[in-house]
């Protein structure tokens, strides 16, 4: 992790609310100590009462550092917008008038109050405008709806600011990202945009980029614009309830020429073909002279009037079998999650590589988790969008059960010449279920020899045929497309998040 990801880590700010906490229990213990000596008062039962109240502010004070962002999440989802923060500058400048005062009473003096009072002023006025600088701002996001594991997504932030003649300035944007893969240590991140400087009745756009190291589903929003302007000692901020769902999709590779080999044996082995409407039944091969025995309606008859002797056109029927893909997300203890991983990216690269080369009549993908999960569909681009999806979801179960998948997938196909791919990581048990799922079924026409492909999914089961994609760690050139009044940020959501602060210019 770099500095500049340390340090936005380990920055220290307070609320407002924990501020006057912490202030009133060190004014309560003053009362209780210093006062009586000046004033008899407040000696007896005033000081002990003081003493009291000095207690529950400290504890209430500690509670509210301690779960401020919980208690931040609740009031916001109770409708409040606007939150007022005392960044590190600010405890400093609050200490120094803090002491200020505390020696004023104590030494009888008149010039430290007098200079308390003047800082007093400052802190006052930066509040004032501050919230001068976040009226009649709107922010919109502009996010897609689904991305990939490991690569960089760009997340457009737009700034609007409807003030009549005054700018804003150094208006900062935290965009939370939440999802259940985050840990529960941190169960958050942000994506953060700065804005230079906004004009009246005009609007800026900037951009962030995220990357997601694991699948699933996350969530963006609210989003939390706050600024510092002009003297840095009070940040007050205003969140808007603008979220946005995004599934992350397991990170793809490709299969190498062992898998494609493979399966181009078994295929070829299969000697039972069936002819199978689709638009890739009958290919158009080449033009070729007339033979005896050809079909007279396959003649060209340009090609023959061209060439003064008859042509026919010579098709290749398509007899590719369709491949069925069954993926068993057990829990094992002897089967790492590393491991499970890889075996859904396997499966989530030959989807997209089926739908792209095969020219198969029915895609399936079944899934073996706590409730089965079976896709199919003749269209490509559906089939390989409603798989990525569900993979992007599943997660490994107990309960799951090869038996009820594999009842569901041979229910709802012939299978005379489709092949079952089975990726599992107890090959011996997924052998077994289907020998007892074909004989409840009574389905004597699949061939277990020729139609059937159990792949073992541990890393030596499929180092020789399956090999992640590498993706650069760099980020997409829309640096160029930013607005000088704008700095993005980018950052990877993980267990353990790494942000990288954008600089602002």
């Amino acid at each position: 992790m770099n500095d500049n990801a340390k340090s936005v880590k380990s920055r220290l700010a307070l609320s407002a609310s924990a501020l006057t906490q912490l202030l009133a229990a060190v004014a309560c213990f003053l009362g209780a100590f210093v006062l009586p000596n000046t004033f008899r008062e407040f000696q007896g039962m005033s000081g002990t009462v003081l003493v009291i109240l000095g207690f529950v502010m400290l504890v209430l004070g500690v509670l509210n550092i301690i779960f401020g962002r919980q208690i931040g999440r609740l009031m916001s989802r109770a409708g409040k917008r606007s939150r007022v923060v005392i960044p590190r500058e600010g405890i400093g400048f609050l200490a120094i008038m803090l002491t200020l005062a505390v020696g004023a009473l104590m030494g009888h003096r008149n010039m430290p109050l007098l200079v308390f009072g003047m800082m007093a002023g400052p802190f006052v006025l930066n509040g004032a405008i501050v919230y001068r600088m976040l009226k009649g701002i709107r922010v919109t996001r502009r996010a897609p709806g689904r991305a990939v594991a490991g690569e960089f997504v760009g997340i457009e932030v737009q700034v609007a600011n409807d003030k009549k003649f005054m700018a804003s300035h150094m208006l900062e944007v935290r965009d939370r990202i939440t999802g259940k893969q985050l840990t529960a240590q941190r169960r958050d991140d942000e994506g953060t945009v700065t804005f230079v400087r906004v004009p009246g009745r005009e609007q800026r756009i900037g951009r962030y980029q995220v990357r997601f190291s694991d699948r699933g589903r996350y969530r963006l929003g609210p989003i939390r614009v706050s600024s510092r302007f002009p003297m840095g000692i009070g940040e007050r901020g205003q969140l808007f309830q603008d979220t946005t769902d995004l599934i992350v999709h397991p990170q793809l590779g490709h299969l190498l020429p062992r898998w494609v080999r493979q399966q181009k044996e078994l295929s070829e082995s299969n000697d039972r073909r069936h002819s199978r409407p689709g638009f890739f039944d009958d290919e158009f091969h080449r033009i070729r002279e007339y033979r005896s025995g050809d079909n007279p309606r396959s003649i060209h008859w340009r090609s023959t009037a061209k060439r003064g002797e008859l042509m026919i056109r010579e098709h290749e029927q398509n007899r590719q079998s369709d491949s069925l893909i069954i993926l068993d997300l057990p829990e094992q203890k002897d089967w790492s999650r590393e491991e499970s991983e890889l075996a859904i990216s396997f499966t989530a690269s030959i989807c997209v590589e089926q739908t792209h080369t095969s020219s198969g009549s029915r895609y399936l993908l079944a899934l073996a988790t706590k409730q089965p999960v079976v896709i199919s569909s003749r269209s490509p681009a559906g089939f390989r969008e409603e798989a990525l999806d569900a993979l992007a979801m599943c997660s490994r179960s107990p309960r799951a059960s090869l038996d009820d998948v594999l009842t569901a997938v041979m229910l709802g196909h012939d299978l005379l010449d489709e092949r079952l791919i089975i990726i599992t990581p107890r090959p011996d048990q997924a052998q077994a279920a289907v020998e007892r799922t074909v004989q409840l079924l009574t389905r004597d026409t699949f061939n277990a020899a020729t139609q059937l492909s159990i792949m073992t999914a541990t890393h030596e089961g499929l180092q020789d045929l399956f090999e992640l994609d590498t993706v650069p760690d760099q980020r997409t050139g829309e640096d160029a497309a930013t607005p000088p009044d704008a700095q993005e940020s980018a950052k990877t959501v993980k267990p353990d998040a790494r942000t990288t602060q954008g600089a602002s210019a």
